[in-house]
C-alpha cells in the first residue's frame, strides 16, 4: 500500500505526535509512505532520523493563513506530486492540509481520507470563522472519501453542522492513544500536592486562567509544572512575577518527552478553550493522574470517574482546592484514569482501527 499524508506544520503537538505514530506503524508493516508538509520542525526532525524509509517533501506555499496565491501554489505542487506518487490513500491531518489536499486530489484515482483533529467551526473560534469553514467544508464533502474523527463531539459537530451526514457513513470516530507507559512507581500523594499541565503556551491553552485559579490557594501546599513553550510564555512568566507566585510556578520548557513530568507530579490540569481529544490528558491517564480539565471539546470523553470538568476559574481553583483537602482522593481517581487508558485509549487500539479502515478503503 502506498501512503501519502499530508500535514501543515511537521512541528510538533498532538496532531503531530499522532501522525508519527501512525507513520511508525504504517513503515512497520511494509507500506510505502510519504510524508507532505509546510513547515518542517520536530516531526520531520524525528522522521529523518527514525524512519529513513520515509520521504519528505516540504511543499513551502503550504501555511496556515489564508492566501489565495499560496493556497493556489500549494494544490498545484501537491496534485503534481500526487499523480507522480499515485498513493492508493491521500491521508490528511489539519483543517488547512484537508482543504487544499482534496482540492489537489479533484479527479485522481486514490481514498481521500481527512483525519478531523477539532472542526475549524468548533465552539470556541470565532462566528465569522465558524460559518466561513463550515461552507469551505461543506463544499469539500464531495471530495472525501472517508472522515476521521478523533473524538465524538468531533462527530457530533460535523453532523449538527451538516458536513457529516448520517445518511452516509463515510466516518468513525478512532479515539487518540498514547503509547504505554515507562515503568514508575505511584506513591501516594501529599503536601504540597504537584500539579502539572503540559502545552504548548498559547491563547487557546490558556495557562493565564490556570496561574490565575492558584493564586489564592495555601502556597505551602501546591506546586505547579508548566511544560511547553510558545507564544504567551514570556507573559505568563510576567504575570506569575506580579502575583508573586516565582516560588510555586515553575516554568519547565519545552520538552521532547513529558513522561518524567507525569511520573513525578500528581494531578494533571489542561485549561484550555477548545480542543479535538488532546493527547496530552491520554498521556497523564497513563500514567494514573486523576484530571482536571475544561469542559469543552473531547474532554468529556476522557475525564468521567477519574477527575472534574471544570468550567470556570473559581472552579478550577476549587477543584484543586479539594484534592489538596483529600489527597487520598488523588490516588483513587489517578487509578480510575489507568482502567480508562487501558480499556479505550491505548495507541494500538487507535492504530489498528485506523489500519482496518485503510485495507477496507482499498478493497
Amino acid at each position: 500500500m502506498k501512503i501519502v499524508y499530508v500535514i501543515t506544520q511537521a512541528t510538533w503537538g498532538g496532531a503531530q505526535a499522532h501522525l508519527y505514530s501512525l507513520i511508525e506503524r504504517q513503515v512497520k508493516i511494509g507500506n510505502t509512505v510519504t510524508l507532505i508538509s509546510g513547515i518542517e520542525g520536530r516531526l520531520s526532525d524525528q522522521i529523518k532520523k527514525n524512519l529513513p524509509q520515509v520521504k519528505l517533501v516540504i511543499i513551502s506555499n503550504l501555511v496556515r493563513q489564508v492566501s489565495l496565491i499560496n493556497d493556489f501554489k500549494a494544490i498545484r505542487a501537491l496534485r503534481k506530486l500526487l499523480k507522480r506518487l499515485k498513493p492508493d490513500i491521500l491521508h490528511l491531518h489539519s483543517s488547512k492540509a484537508g482543504m487544499v489536499g482534496r482540492l489537489a486530489a479533484l479527479g485522481l484515482s486514490m481514498k481521500v481520507v481527512f483525519t478531523v483533529h477539532g472542526w475549524g467551526f468548533t465552539p470556541g473560534v470565532s462566528k465569522k470563522q465558524q460559518l466561513l469553514i463550515k461552507l469551505v467544508e461543506k463544499t469539500l464533502r464531495p471530495l472525501t472519501t472517508y472522515y476521521i474523527c478523533v473524538s465524538e463531539f468531533d462527530q457530533n459537530i460535523g453532523l449538527r453542522g451538516k458536513v457529516l451526514k448520517a445518511s452516509k457513513e463515510n466516518y468513525v470516530v478512532i479515539h487518540n492513544g498514547a503509547p504505554k507507559p515507562k515503568e514508575f512507581d505511584r506513591r501516594p500523594a501529599t503536601l504540597p500536592v504537584r500539579l502539572v499541565m503540559t502545552a504548548r503556551f498559547s491563547k487557546q491553552k490558556d495557562q493565564t486562567s490556570l496561574i490565575r485559579a492558584v493564586k489564592s490557594l495555601d502556597k505551602s501546599k501546591y506546586h505547579l509544572s508548566l511544560v511547553g513553550d510558545g507564544e504567551t510564555l514570556e507573559d505568563n512568566q510576567r504575570l506569575v512575577e506580579e502575583l508573586r507566585l516565582t516560588d510555586n510556578v515553575s516554568f519547565e520548557g519545552f520538552k521532547s518527552d513529558v513522561s518524567d513530568s507525569l511520573i513525578h507530579n500528581d494531578v494533571y490540569i489542561l485549561s484550555t478553550h477548545y480542543e479535538g481529544l488532546p493527547i496530552s490528558i491520554i498521556e497523564a491517564m497513563s500514567y494514573k493522574l486523576p484530571i482536571i480539565a475544561t469542559d469543552v471539546g473531547g474532554n468529556k470523553e476522557l475525564v468521567k470517574d477519574n477527575g472534574y470538568l471544570i468550567s470556570s476559574i473559581s472552579d478550577l481553583t476549587q477543584r484543586i482546592q479539594y484534592l489538596i483537602d483529600h489527597p487520598d482522593l488523588i490516588g483513587r481517581l489517578g487509578n480510575a484514569s489507568y482502567e480508562l487508558y487501558k480499556n479505550e485509549y491505548t495507541l494500538e487500539h487507535c492504530l489498528d482501527k485506523t489500519n482496518f479502515y485503510y485495507n477496507e478503503l482499498i478493497k
